[in-house]
């Protein structure tokens, strides 16, 4: 039996000797040949698109509209596109599921352009003219004109980016080339997960660490083709334009590390399976993780510098929306109070930092009664929940009042939601690791929350628990920031209601 990474003499992988290759469909990430990544060419195309088709119209009727000067129509041009574009990556515009099906994103845009034009005409009608002595920005009507012609060159400039995107993602222009070493159980799973993806956007091919001569080997009992015949890395990174290797086998004892030396030294990336699989779908596997890789592995950095521009931010935001939302909020809690006649606010212990427990502040959404037999989780369509509180679950505007709990420092913005201590302890024996989610502040909203739908089981929990490792693993300020704006599509979907 012969190793098939076997280096030449010259010390180039003789990667000839690497026959097998299966081809399936991985997903999207940053290119190593200088080419940008699916999501960041979208993005791209429609910032140029959008601030150059508002310029094109505000600009052809600025005297008519009454811009004084080329500062001002600036102003309004850089207000609407930057809005535009942080809607619609809230709403979710450049996700995997949006990036290849023209009808998803285009609803998303709309729903991003429709809040963006709203905030767009208060910030022009109210902001704008106290900055600028111009009839357009003080002007209700003029500014109205404005903002329907700017999200009208928005919602063109979307129709036209996404078919130009979709042409060039059909001529492979952001395929990835991954070569997968290991042709094992390890292999077969990346194989399956990545079959769900785009083949326009990636490509894997697999190669056996060892095989016999003249076996081909299988992938999940299906055949692999040959590779082309090369004499060098090289020569294969160049005909197959790989971009990344990874380390898939399920016994590291027979892999010669020397023989992915060439690989490195190429600078083609080369990831261990746990960091790929970590990388490739946002979370932590339990299934394949062991405690020693994490222990080992890179991240789970929240220093002091973090915590403290962490709660700046906690506190600046939780306080606008507080006071951005005090009327709707009073709306509401009338609304609860005439229902029946119950309290207006639910208040639970729940479980935070360092197992430290407090009381959580909610809306009331469920009958008075509701736990008379003692805890459970939530359900869906829960039958114990009010005609108000249906609605308030919906919209997940019950979790607002959470924000005095932010204000108060017993959460965060952003973590792994709270459970229940009773909830806890029976998570702690039937879930490994699940004790690690109490490092940091529970949050309002969080990564697990934007990435996975409700849930009211144990397999939930512990699926929740790998997108709260991976956000424990990777913090970062401008994670937190994303994960706030990604939060908008949660809502506006209504996704993970219950």
């Amino acid at each position: 039996m012969q190793n098939t990474l076997e280096l030449s003499q010259t010390q180039a992988a003789t990667l000839a000797r690497l026959p097998w290759v299966a081809s399936t469909t991985p997903n999207y990430r940053l290119r190593r040949r200088f080419l940008p990544s699916s999501r960041t060419t979208l993005a791209g195309l429609d910032l140029v698109f959008m601030a150059g088709f508002m310029a094109a119209l505000i600009y052809a009727v600025h005297a008519r509209l009454g811009f004084a000067t080329p500062v001002q129509t600036i102003a309004v041009i850089l207000t609407m596109a930057s809005l535009s574009m942080a809607f619609a990556y809230a709403a979710g515009c450049y996700r995997p599921d949006a990036l290849v099906n023209f009808s998803t994103s285009i609803t998303r845009l709309v729903v991003a352009l429709a809040v963006s034009a709203a905030l767009s005409m208060l910030i022009i009608h109210f902001a704008l003219a106290q900055l600028f002595d111009a009839l357009a920005f003080q002007s209700a009507s003029r500014s109205l004109t404005i903002v329907l012609l700017g999200t009208g060159a928005s919602l063109i400039a979307g129709m036209t980016t996404r078919p130009l995107f979709l042409a060039m993602a059909r001529r492979h222009w952001f395929r990835r080339h991954i070569l997968i070493i290991g042709t094992g159980i390890r292999a077969q799973h990346l194989r399956d997960l990545f079959r769900r993806s785009d083949r326009r956007l990636a490509e894997l091919h697999f190669v056996t660490e060892d095989y016999l001569g003249g076996t081909p080997p299988m992938v999940g009992g299906e055949p692999v083709r040959p590779l082309p015949e090369v004499q060098s890395v090289a020569e294969l990174e160049d005909q197959l334009h790989i971009d990344q290797v990874v380390v898939a086998v399920d016994d590291l004892n027979g892999l010669h590390f020397d023989h992915l030396l060439p690989w490195k030294a190429n600078g083609v990336p080369v990831f261990d399976f746990n960091t790929f699989l970590e990388r490739e779908t946002g979370r932590v596997d339990l299934t394949w993780t062991a405690s020693h890789w994490l222990v080992y592995s890179e991240g789970f950095r929240f220093g002091f510098l973090d915590r403290g521009l962490k709660r700046v931010l906690d506190i600046t935001v939780s306080l606008g929306l507080l006071l951005l939302t005090l009327p709707t909020l009073v709306v509401i809690a009338f609304a609860i109070l005439f229902e029946d006649f119950g309290p207006i606010f639910y208040r639970q212990e729940r479980v935070s930092q360092n197992g430290k427990t407090f009381k959580i502040i909610k809306f009331r959404t469920m009958r008075v009664d509701a736990e008379k037999f003692g805890a459970q989780w939530a359900s869906q369509n829960d039958p114990r929940v009010t005609r108000i509180g249906r609605f308030l679950r919906r919209s997940r505007i019950d979790e607002v009042p959470q924000l005095i709990n932010v204000l108060l420092g017993e959460m965060s913005m952003v973590g792994p939601r709270p459970e229940r201590p009773v909830f806890v302890d029976q998570l702690n024996a039937q879930i490994r690791l699940y004790h690690l989610r109490h490092s940091i502040k529970a949050g309002v909203t969080g990564w697990a929350q934007i990435n996975y739908p409700y849930g009211a089981s144990v397999e939930d929990a512990e699926k929740k628990l790998e997108y709260d490792l991976y956000y424990l693993k990777n913090f970062s300020v401008l994670r937190d920031l994303s994960i706030m704006l990604q939060t908008f599509r949660v809502l506006v979907f209504a996704q993970g209601s219950r």
